[in-house]
């Protein structure tokens, strides 16, 4: 996939979802090794927040390969009870697009929101992925709050673990605007290979 369409793809949900009145992320990493770039949004599709739609976009840009990789990942979520419900929704990659279906559970409150999910590929021999996301604003000042925000993906098939990241966000909030320190953390394929690259963060939050 050439840069052009990647960067159609990265930018085109951004637009998509302000016309979806949808509440929209875009956040920014520069690491050691690398330059993230990921976009995401999310739309209840009714007033009970039973249906909602969740839409999140990465490019990053390795420094030392001069290459840019792209994924884009689709889920629709359903809360049966209390948050818990099935998921389904697709992943697509440089070279290809599967289908996924999983179970998910999602926690909001004013300073807390906490997701998690399980989700398969929908074909033979399918990769599966347990994905969580958890964040925490305290409030420092009237009009500043802490962020903090931990990211937590565990890849594997049937046969080895396949990939692994955690990312750690810990700054301010100062309403439109997120930023501080950034940690990620990787471990690849069947010998759990590790990265770890600090760096800092920029995050612009539309509600």
């Amino acid at each position: 996939m050439n840069y052009p369409i990647k960067t159609f793809f990265l930018l085109f949900p951004i637009v998509f979802s302000f016309q979806l009145q949808a509440q929209t992320v875009l956040e920014s990493t520069a690491t050691n090794e690398t330059f993230i770039m990921e976009t995401w949004w999310t739309k209840p599709i009714d007033k009970e927040y039973k249906f909602v739609l969740f839409n999140l976009n990465t490019a990053e840009y390795k420094f030392d390969l001069e290459e840019a990789t792209f994924m884009s990942y689709s889920i629709l979520n359903v809360d049966l009870f209390k948050g818990f419900g099935p998921v389904a929704g697709t992943r697509v990659l440089k070279d290809r697009v599967v289908g996924l279906g999983g179970i998910q559970y999602t926690y909001f409150r004013e300073k807390v929101f906490i997701t998690a999910n399980f989700t398969s590929e929908l074909k033979k021999n399918p990769d599966f992925e347990f994905f969580s996301l958890a964040q925490y604003r305290p409030e420092i000042t009237e009009k500043t709050k802490g962020f903090i925000q931990g990211q937590f993906s565990f890849n594997f098939n049937s046969q080895a673990h396949i990939f692994s990241f955690q990312q750690l966000r810990l700054g301010v909030d100062l309403g439109l605007i997120q930023t501080g320190f950034a940690l990620n953390q990787f471990q690849f394929e069947r010998d759990w290979l590790y990265n770890i690259q600090p760096g800092l963060f920029l995050r612009l939050e539309f509600k």
